[in-house]
Order: C-alpha cells, then sequence, then structure tokens
C-alpha cells in the first residue's frame, strides 16, 4: 500500500525518530490526537506502519513533566 505515514508534530523536538534518508516526496504529514497518554513513538510506529513506512514521529510533550498532551 502506498499510503505512508510521515511526521507528527512535537513541541518539544524529543522522542522522534528520524532517518537520514530524506522522506518522497509522495509521502504525507500527518497530525494525529486523541491518542491515549500511555502509547509512546514506538506503538504508534507500531501501528501506523501497516499502511507504509514511517519516516519521523514526534509527540507533542508537556514541557515540565514530559507527560504525553
Amino acid at each position: 500500500m502506498n499510503n505512508p505515514v510521515n511526521n507528527m508534530n512535537n513541541s518539544s523536538g524529543s522522542g522522534g525518530v528520524n532517518n537520514s534518508e530524506q522522506p518522497d516526496p509522495d509521502f504525507i504529514k500527518m497530525f494525529v490526537g486523541q491518542i491515549p497518554r500511555s502509547m509512546d513513538e514506538n506503538d504508534l510506529r507500531k501501528m501506523f506502519e501497516e499502511f507504509g513506512r514511517v519516516h519521523q514521529i514526534n509527540v507533542l510533550r508537556d514541557k515540565v513533566t514530559g507527560q504525553s498532551k
């Protein structure tokens, strides 16, 4: 399937996975909300790789606690 997931936004820039390889220009940048706080970047990668290669994942996190928002 050619519907790869590209990026999810992150205010802190930490915790994402970023390959040195540039994403294909046909990739999409997708923002996903309302995910359980118990899910981390690895859980999201496993969920979305079913649909295509994931280039980068970032989770919005509270700057003080580090907990996902």
